[in-house]
């Protein structure tokens, strides 16, 4: 991608997916690739421990981060019963206590005075 390009990912039914790639040719896109794979997703209900989170979650979070995520997870799940809401819950409190390294990971506690 270069400077003023953008990027768009779409998540359809596989059954819709030809009908949404006309329609995304009609409109000027380019290189359209399609992956038949399912977006990885929490599991509905409490998450118990640190296997039971999503690779793509678990392999950006340091032990401690894994932690506060899960706890935060479940306590905002217990609360408003949306997995969605207790998911961006859960990563809203991990950024704001931790920092990410030069790899991506949330690992360094930030400082508090």
């Amino acid at each position: 991608i270069e400077a003023g390009d953008f990027m768009v990912a779409v998540e359809v039914p596989a059954n819709k997916s030809g009908e949404i790639q006309l329609l995304l040719e009609s409109a000027g896109g380019e290189e359209i690739h399609t992956n038949e794979t399912p977006t990885p997703r929490l599991g509905s209900g409490q998450i118990e421990n640190p296997s039971q989170l999503s690779p793509e979650i678990r392999s950006h979070l340091s032990e401690d981060a894994q932690r506060l995520f899960i706890a935060n997870y479940n306590q905002e799940l217990s609360n408003s019963g949306d997995a969605s809401k207790a998911e961006h819950h859960a990563w809203d409190v991990v950024c704001q206590q931790f920092e990410q390294d030069e790899h991506g990971n949330w690992s360094k506690s930030k400082m508090t005075v």
